[in-house]
């Protein structure tokens, strides 16, 4: 009988990329995803925040309560960066962020089987951790930036190491192949694909965009500097890459990006945003912001909540600022008070949901192409190529031309949210 293993997945989509590599690496053994019972437990670490550390703390000890005699490893960026801490915690291997690629030793190593055969040096997938409709595509590694809250870049490398575009080619082929209709690429920064290969994103994009299939392309978060003529040129001529961007914004102070090292103004970045939306006038940006930064003024926040106004985001994902082991702004002056930050924080929270119901106002009466993931006895529902989610009018699959009638609140889970109700006509 084959032993089981059971993987956990904090942080980002390239994490959720990686577990299901990994897991398509462990063919010798019975693996799941996030399954409480196991033989032998493996936790893909994050360290962008210090709640993501806790929480895989957190479930480690339930983890042992629950399967006192199961071993669990642990890998990703917060081993990578405080294995001694793991290791006290009580991890019987921790495992490094380049070390991922050679799982199947370790957990040989812990359940006494035999290593197996040595594996390639890019990872690849042939299924997904999100289900049989969408699937992240890893197509780099590491970033060129240096944002002086970033813990990340120690742990995934200031080099950038892109997989070659006859690699990813032959991946994205093989996704299509069995059904995927939407490809993820993601990477820790997509934007700087290339730079080591003397190519580029927009290379590999143009590459993408000639192969044959029902699919579209989502791509992973970016920089407003690299949004640059020859990419957003490909945008306009293409209808199979989404009409969506997680364009990083992090401040809507130029005080504040500077403090945090980042490589753009506010000028620019609304550049960025309305290059795109001349391509398409509902081009949809989600982004990230951090609530009190050090040195952030009144002022500066101010000027974040007006930029959130102005742009109109899809979407706002808000963290307060923690002090990041090893990186410039753990040791900076002007500490901002953790009330203060709390207060900020819900106030971009607020902000963000009303810049979500003004955007999504604009698809009132038009008309999406929606890719239908979920169905019940009367209803389906997906998302179109903006990343707007959809609740749709009787049982439908694959992708379908929906049109906006509202948008209401729906409960996903814990979370209420806004969709949008479309017909199918």
């Amino acid at each position: 009988m084959k032993k089981t293993v059971s993987i956990y997945t904090f942080g980002c989509k390239m994490n959720q990329y990686e577990s299901q590599a990994m897991a398509e690496r462990l063919k010798d053994f019975e693996v799941s995803f996030s399954q409480e019972q196991a033989d032998l437990f493996i936790l893909n670490s994050c360290t962008v925040t210090s709640e993501a550390e806790r929480k895989l703390r957190q479930l480690f000890r339930r983890l042992k309560v629950l399967n006192p005699d199961s071993k669990i490893i642990i890998v990703g960026c917060y081993s990578e960066l405080s294995p001694e801490e793991l290791t006290v915690l009580g991890a019987d291997e921790v495992v490094g962020v380049k070390e991922k690629r050679d799982i199947h030793k370790y957990v040989a190593r812990q359940l006494d089987r035999p290593d197996g055969v040595p594996q390639e040096a890019f990872f690849t997938v042939t299924s997904s951790i999100e289900g049989r409709t969408r699937a992240f595509l890893g197509i780099e590694d590491g970033c060129l930036n240096n944002c002086s809250y970033c813990r990340i870049r120690l742990a995934r490398g200031s080099n950038v190491i892109s997989k070659p575009i006859d690699i990813v080619r032959k991946e994205f082929e093989g996704l299509v192949r069995r059904g995927y209709k939407e490809i993820v690429l993601t990477g820790i920064n997509i934007g700087y694909y290339g730079v080591d290969l003397d190519s580029s994103l927009t290379e590999l994009l143009n590459e993408l965009d000639g192969l044959d299939g029902d699919w579209r392309i989502r791509l992973g978060s970016l920089d407003p500097d690299t949004v640059d003529k020859s990419f957003l040129d490909l945008l306009a001529g293409s209808s199979r890459i989404a009409r969506h961007m997680h364009l990083s914004l992090q401040s809507g102070s130029d005080n504040v990006l500077k403090y945090m090292k980042r490589k753009y103004t506010i000028s620019e970045y609304l550049r960025a945003v309305e290059s795109a939306r001349m391509v398409d006038p509902r081009f949809a940006f989600t982004t990230d912001l951090i609530a009190g930064f050090p040195g952030e003024l009144d002022e500066d926040h101010m000027q974040t909540l007006r930029i959130i106004e102005e742009v109109n985001f899809l979407k706002v994902h808000v963290f307060r600022f923690s002090k990041r082991p090893g990186t410039e702004a753990a040791e900076m002056k002007d500490q901002i008070e953790s009330g203060v930050k709390k207060v900020r924080a819900q106030q971009l929270l607020e902000a963000g949901a009303k810049s979500r119901e003004r955007y999504l106002e604009t698809h009132i009466g038009q008309t999406s192409k929606v890719l239908i993931e979920k169905t019940d006895s009367s209803t389906s529902r997906g998302f179109d190529e903006y990343y707007v989610p959809h609740i749709v009018n009787g049982r439908q699959s694959g992708f379908v031309n929906a049109t906006v009638t509202n948008f209401e609140s729906h409960k996903e889970g814990s979370d209420a949210e806004l969709y949008c109700r479309s017909v199918v006509r």
